[in-house]
């Protein structure tokens, strides 16, 4: 239900026949990826190797989606849209959020731009020690860690955390 919360307002970009539910195929993205899946052959592989789990609670009527459904669906969704619902979907894990958030910028070493090799990418990222989850993760744009922080903490709710 709270994921149909945060993704119902998403356009299904398909035609009206299409096979498989758009929300069971992002719930199941969405699960393969907190398990590790980066493609989206991994994406179907996990659905596959997990029918009988996601069945109990997913409708599946026309099984598990192959790659190039998932694949489509990603390429078609807009990524605006996608991206405001799935930020809002990570905020739920925010609310009520305690214990220790650790704030950390980190230079990746042998990430750059031939042109720019003295300017390593930087990131910053917020982790959340008691659930060992990251919340957020930001680049570091011009090279100014301090105005990227600050964004990462306006963007989460760290009401009852310990920042760190």
């Amino acid at each position: 239900e709270r994921f149909i919360e945060c993704f119902g307002d998403i356009e299904d970009p398909r035609a009206a026949n299409a096979r498989h539910d758009l929300y069971e195929l992002l719930f199941i993205a969405l699960l393969a990826s907190l398990c590790g899946a980066q493609t989206c052959e991994d994406f179907s592989v996990f659905g596959e190797s997990r029918r009988e789990l996601l069945s109990r609670f997913l409708v599946l009527r026309h099984g598990i989606a192959s790659h190039d459904t998932f694949s489509r669906v990603f390429r078609l969704l807009d990524p605006v849209g996608f991206e405001r619902a799935f930020r809002e979907f990570m905020s739920r894990f925010y609310e009520g959020l305690s214990g220790v958030v650790a704030l950390d910028g980190k230079a990746l070493r042998r990430a750059y731009d031939k042109g720019r090799s003295h300017a390593p990418a930087m990131m910053v990222s917020a982790f959340a020690a008691q659930t060992r989850m990251t919340l957020a993760n930001l680049p570091v744009v011009g090279g100014n860690e301090r105005d990227a922080v600050l964004y990462l903490i306006d963007m989460i709710s760290l009401k009852g955390a310990t920042v760190t």
